[in-house]
C-alpha cells in the first residue's frame, strides 16, 4: 500500500470534513464568516512524530512526512460562538489499516445568541450578491418600500416628511433599524436583512417605527405589525415588546385570526 504524506492526508481530511457538513456550516465556510479552530486533529508519522492541526494556517506550514493510516471521526461542529466569528470542529482518530473517515454521528451546536439560522442565511444571501446585483436589488427595494410608505402615510393621514433607506453600512450582525430626524425630516434606516422581506412585513416594520410619532399607525396596520413581529421572532428568537400593544388592538376589534397568530408567536 502506498504511503501517504502529511500534506496529502491533511487536505484529504479537510475535504472529507467539508463534504459531510450540513448546508448551514458549509455556507459559513463559503462566506468566510468564521475562523475555524480544530480540536483532536493531528497526523502521526511513521516514526512516531505528531503534527497537530489547530487552524487552517497550520496546514500551510505543515512539514511533509510519511504518515500512518488512521480512522478519523468527526465528533462535533460547534457554532455557538459564530457571532464572535468562531467555528470549532472536533475530531478523534485511531490507528487503522487504511485511511477512513466517519461522520455518521457528529453533533452540531448551533448559535445560541439572539440571531438565528434564518438570520445567518439571509446575511449570507446578502453577502453573496455581486455589486451589480446588489445595486439592482437596493434600487428595487427603495422603489417598493417608498410606495408602501406613501400608501401607509396617506391611510393614516400623517403630515410628516419621511424617507426610507437600506443601511448598507450598519453592522449586519445586529438587527436594528434606526429612526432619526434631520432638518424636520424623518429618516428610517432599515437593516439589510429586511431586503428579502414581503410587502406585508415591510408595511408592518414602517408602521411600528412610525408609531412613535403617531399611534394611529399601529391601529391602521396592526395586522402587518404582527407579521413583522413574527418575522423578527424568526430572525432573533426574541418576542418584540410591541406585540402587547397590537394584541390589545386585535382584542378591541375581536380579531380572532390575529390573536391566534400572536399566540403562535408568543409560544414558538
Amino acid at each position: 500500500m502506498k504511503t501517504e504524506t502529511s500534506k496529502v492526508l491533511a487536505k484529504k481530511i479537510l475535504l472529507d470534513i467539508y463534504r459531510n457538513l450540513d448546508e448551514f456550516s458549509k455556507d459559513v465556510i463559503r462566506g468566510d464568516l468564521a475562523d475555524i479552530e480544530f480540536k483532536g486533529f493531528y497526523l502521526k508519522g511513521k516514526n512516531g512524530e505528531k503534527a497537530y492541526i489547530r487552524c487552517l494556517e497550520d496546514i500551510d506550514h505543515l512539514e511533509d512526512f510519511d504518515v500512518e493510516a488512521r480512522k478519523y471521526t468527526l465528533k462535533s461542529v460547534n457554532l455557538k460562538n459564530l457571532d464572535e466569528g468562531l467555528m470549532i470542529i472536533t475530531l478523534s482518530s485511531r490507528t487503522s489499516k487504511e485511511y477512513k473517515f466517519d461522520a455518521r454521528n457528529y453533533n452540531i451546536i448551533y448559535p445560541t445568541s439572539n440571531t438565528t439560522i434564518e438570520f445567518k442565511e439571509r446575511i449570507l444571501k446578502w453577502m453573496e450578491l455581486e455589486d451589480e446585483e446588489l445595486d439592482e436589488k437596493i434600487i428595487e427595494f427603495d422603489t417598493n418600500v417608498n410606495e408602501i410608505l406613501e400608501e401607509l402615510i396617506d391611510e393614516v393621514g400623517f403630515k410628516g416628511d419621511v424617507s426610507v433607506y437600506i443601511d448598507v453600512f450598519m453592522d449586519v450582525n445586529r438587527i436594528e433599524n434606526f429612526v432619526e430626524r434631520e432638518d424636520g425630516k424623518i429618516l428610517i434606516w432599515i437593516h439589510p436583512v429586511f431586503l428579502f422581506s414581503t410587502d406585508d412585513v415591510l408595511r408592518g416594520l414602517l408602521a411600528y417605527e412610525l408609531s412613535r410619532f403617531k399611534n394611529k399607525f399601529l391601529d391602521v396596520a396592526y395586522r402587518d405589525v404582527i407579521k413583522y413581529c413574527k418575522e423578527l421572532k424568526k430572525l432573533t428568537n426574541k418576542k418584540p415588546k410591541v406585540l402587547e400593544k397590537v394584541k390589545a388592538i386585535a382584542n378591541k376589534y375581536g380579531d380572532a385570526e390575529s390573536l391566534n397568530l400572536i399566540n403562535e408567536i408568543e409560544n414558538e
